[in-house]
């Protein structure tokens, strides 16, 4: 079991899992984790506590059971003083495995409690989906492949071509703000044997998107793209063999993956040409509200916004990605695994925006009615998350639809219509693409 104590709560015969850094100093960037340590003398205990420690993670069933006279807290003293300390399930290398049963419409509309919104000058798009999604589909290509190049040069320890990365997003910035749900489509096409590097662009894009609809400057949105890029350079210092181990990592193997949070600071920051912004968000992207993250256990209130923003959109690419150890969740699991933790570890307004700009079922979500008809969620209806616009490509009795035709939002209500569940395109040999370049009939 492990335990939360602050450092005057330390005692002798403790064993000491992790302890985090005090934030308020002024060097709290080159943290140092003491690890793995036995508290197994006066002498010790007494120099641990000359440390700058906020807090520590005590493992009590690694803990030495002595008596109290002894000034020694045992194992039932220290569960009695201290709450339980939960391993995080929103941690991107342990996530959580998805539900075995899709949650129903209403089921979800409990869960998000999002109210129809109108605004009262709509964000109409600037440019048609079909002839946005042609340039965003280059965009991400480019994107991908230059900064699979950066971050493979940081891997041996070259410098890396900034310029070009800063180019890309600006070309995704412009993009979103001509038609966001182009670009945002993309980010449900995953790359299993390069997931870093796709990783690295979702979250560009869902952080574009995400700051532009929570009203960052212009030039704010440009540094967030450009933090949210390089946000897990520092996974390129972490053996290949950790990232990708099939299995549950060890304890060890855990606390080396939370390293590259430091190993990305130190190396943006050594370079003096990144914001320190974008230095901060690969440094603080892992950070907890509650204060029960990594690496500095750093509160809400110590955090950056753009940085608590990353880390939104971070979990959710990472919820919704196939990796060797885990399935992918669809959407609407992964959205409600963080309005469920929005409070504890991120900000409650954040993940409302997010669901917001993305939508119950995103852009390019295969879906199911409750007709038994199938189709492809072509356009989000901001006015009603649930009542997207839809292409229909199977009936109910499971036969494609030659030529597709889109359900408007007003023929819900006519028809009756609800989207019951989400569902994986494989099932039913879809191509997602196809369609969505496609023309359609308005139904």
């Amino acid at each position: 079991m492990k335990v939360r104590i602050p450092r005057n709560e330390l005692k002798v015969g403790m064993f000491i899992e992790r302890a985090v850094l005090d934030t308020s100093v002024e060097s709290f960037m080159n943290v140092d984790f003491i690890q793995n340590v036995l508290v197994d003398s006066p002498e010790k205990l007494e120099e641990l506590k000359s440390k700058r420690i906020k807090f520590l993670l005590i493992d009590t069933e690694k803990s030495q059971k002595t008596e109290p006279e002894k000034q020694v807290n045992n194992e039932a003293a220290v569960q009695k003083e201290m709450p339980k300390i939960e391993e995080s399930e929103s941690v991107i290398e342990e996530v959580a495995e998805p539900e075995p049963e899709e949650p129903h419409a209403e089921e979800l509309l409990d869960t998000f409690d999002i109210k129809e919104k109108k605004k009262e000058t709509p964000d109409k798009p600037l440019v048609p989906f079909e002839e946005e999604l042609k340039i965003s589909r280059t965009i991400k290509a480019e994107a991908v492949g230059n900064v699979k190049k950066m971050l493979q040069d940081a891997a041996v320890g070259k410098s890396f071509e900034t310029e070009i990365a800063k180019k890309h997003v600006n070309e995704m910035v412009k993009s979103i703000f001509r038609n966001k749900d182009a670009l945002l489509s993309l980010t449900r096409l995953k790359s299993f044997d390069e997931y870093t590097f796709t990783h690295s662009i979702n979250v560009t894009v869902l952080a574009i998107a995400l700051a532009r609809e929570l009203g960052f400057s212009r030039k704010q949105v440009d540094v967030i793209g450009f933090g949210a890029m390089l946000h897990d350079v520092g996974k390129m210092k972490i053996p290949e063999k950790i990232l990708n181990k099939p299995g549950k990592l060890t304890h060890e193997e855990r606390m080396e993956i939370q390293k590259h949070a430091n190993y990305g600071y130190e190396l943006l920051k050594e370079r003096g040409d990144i914001p320190e912004v974008a230095q901060l968000m690969a440094y603080e992207h892992h950070e907890k509200a509650d204060g029960n993250g990594y690496p500095c256990g750093k509160t809400l209130d110590l955090l950056l916004p753009e940085s608590v923003l990353s880390g939104v959109v971070d979990v959710y690419d990472a919820l919704t990605s196939a990796r060797v150890y885990k399935p992918g969740m669809n959407p609407p699991h992964a959205l409600t695994f963080l309005k469920a933790r929005a409070e504890k570890e991120f900000r409650a307004d954040y993940v409302d925006k997010f669901i917001e700009v993305i939508g119950i079922f995103p852009v390019g979500s295969v879906v199911e009615f409750n007709t038994g008809q199938i189709g492809i969620v072509k356009e989000i209806n901001r006015d009603n998350l649930f009542r997207p616009y839809v292409i229909l490509v199977m009936n109910a009795k499971g036969k494609k639809i030659g030529a597709g035709r889109i359900i408007t939002p007003s023929k819900y209500e006519s028809a009756d219509l609800k989207i019951v569940r989400y569902r994986d395109p494989q099932d039913f040999g879809i191509y997602v693409s196809e369609y969505l370049d496609g023309d359609q009939k308005i139904i």
